[in-house]
């Protein structure tokens, strides 16, 4: 399984990256680049969940992070004249700081019970965000945050004036959160994180700190929340409580099973899969939540590995 991976990973997955450097020379319309640059942010979003997920526990709270993000770095941009470059990386920092002050009481509960903590925290949040207009622009939002600053290349300018810019740059910080997921993975942190849900009291009885590795992973997660909400809010130009409520954490949750948390590819995979059906289905979007609703069914009982099991279940098929 591991050649086979690596492999993949060695031959396909730079063909892959390629192909989306080079797809605006072939792709003009923005719609698509739009309906990529939102694939590319859930995955940094679902991404992040997943490594909480991965240690047992079940994150509602991952949006508030992201409009964390959203927030410092348009109140930073807006109101400061900060630059996006230097906001993006702050964004992820107060996020992880939200995290760390958060992660430490609560991750000692488990089950149902740190899913409503971290419920709480979201609704608390987004009433802060509502509460305080002057600062957080209230139910309407923080409008009229400013788009990145160009990048000037000695005689090129990249300015973000059109959607191939933002694919980029989405394109890059979703290469540099699998890098890192992908590290972190394959290291002995990633296998301690992995071994934690299966006997936790075990791994503190033999000297692992277990509440650490659980409150690392939940920082790392919310971290890569923040700068996914920093892009949001300066892609859109603006952010609302309304977008980052615990139910699109929920979609974050639900994306994650569906590729298959196993890999750091599933989260990716599923959040492709079901935003391209979510967006092929428009016409009838009211009835998303049923499909949905049917499609995670369907993989937690024929496919619980997720999505990406899938070509490994063929293969064995094709064997017997």
């Amino acid at each position: 399984m591991k050649n086979n991976q690596s492999g993949w990973e060695k031959v396909i997955l730079p063909v892959l990256v390629g192909l989306g450097f080079l797809l605006p020379l072939f792709v003009k319309d923005p719609y698509y680049f739009h309906i990529l640059i939102s694939i590319f942010i859930w995955s940094i979003l679902t991404l992040g969940i997943r490594l909480i997920l991965v240690v047992g526990h079940l994150n509602a709270a991952q949006a508030t992070f992201m409009g964390m993000g959203a927030y410092t770095s348009g109140i930073l941009a807006k109101n400061l004249g900060w630059s996006f470059w230097l906001g993006l990386p702050i964004a992820g920092v107060v996020a992880a700081i939200l995290a760390l002050a958060v992660g430490y009481p609560t991750l000692k509960i488990k089950g149902v019970y740190f899913v409503m903590v971290t419920f709480g925290l979201t609704e608390v949040f987004r009433h802060i965000w509502m509460m305080w207009t002057d600062l957080f622009g209230g139910p309407q939002g923080l409008l009229g945050i400013p788009r990145p600053n160009p990048i000037k290349l000695g005689v090129l300018t990249i300015a973000f004036t059109t959607k191939v810019p933002f694919y980029y740059l989405a394109l890059i910080l979703l290469l540099i959160t699998v890098v890192v997921m992908q590290r972190l993975d394959r290291s002995r942190v990633g296998m301690t994180l992995r071994s934690i849900p299966q006997a936790d009291l075990l791994a503190e009885c033999i000297g692992v700190n277990v509440m650490g590795y659980k409150v690392l992973a939940f920082v790392i997660g919310a971290f890569f929340a923040g700068l996914a909400g920093s892009f949001w809010g300066h892609y859109f130009t603006y952010a609302s409580p309304w977008d980052f409520t615990w139910s699109n954490s929920l979609y974050m949750l639900i994306y994650a099973v569906m590729g298959g948390p196993g890999s750091v590819w599933g989260p990716i995979v599923g959040c492709f899969v079901m935003l391209v059906v979510d967006e092929l289905l428009r016409p009838i979007h009211q009835y998303m939540p049923i499909v949905l609703g049917s499609i995670l069914i369907l993989v937690l009982l024929f496919i619980p590995g997720g999505f990406i099991t899938i070509p490994e279940r063929v293969r064995g098929l094709v064997k017997r």
